[in-house]
């Protein structure tokens, strides 16, 4: 049997926490990228951590709504602005899919994560789970020090 996604992202979170930022480690933890559906199963994980970070995004914003758009102010090492359209393909795909969610698209996610895990030999799709891991864990922090809910099934 086959864990839900949720477990899976769940299992990453807490291996991620714990120090293991490349959880490709003696954790087992990247199971999701093991046997033919790997990437069916990837997305759906992906998905997860998309909906989960999208979700205590919101709880930083003074009122969220409808008349609301979010967007996000993206940041290089040294702190200058970058472009989404700068970004290489997969991580572009994956802003884009964060951005979908906030913005109540939900029907978008599907397609932009499709397009972050699409098969290109210049780039890992485990790069791009860890950055959604990152996402993930920064956000746990900040509702942990703001006292603000994470979702029940991080927990």
């Amino acid at each position: 049997m086959t864990e839900h996604p949720r477990g899976v992202a769940r299992r990453l979170v807490e291996v991620t926490r714990g120090g293991d930022v490349d959880p490709r480690g003696e954790s087992g933890a990247l199971d999701v990228l093991i046997g033919p559906e790997h990437r069916d199963r990837l997305a759906a994980v992906l998905r997860e951590l998309v909906v989960a970070t999208a979700d205590m995004m919101l709880c930083r914003a003074d009122a969220p709504g409808p008349d609301h758009a979010f967007v996000l102010d993206l940041r290089d090492d040294e702190g200058a602005p970058v472009e989404v359209d700068q970004l290489d393909p997969p991580v572009r795909a994956l802003v884009r899919a964060l951005l979908a969610e906030l913005n109540g698209r939900p029907e978008d996610i599907d397609y932009q994560l499709d397009l972050a895990l699409r098969d290109d030999p210049r780039f890992d799709p485990v790069d791009v789970l860890v950055l959604a891991l990152l996402w993930t864990v920064g956000s746990i922090e900040w509702c942990e020090q703001h006292d603000a809910p994470t979702p029940g099934w991080l927990g």
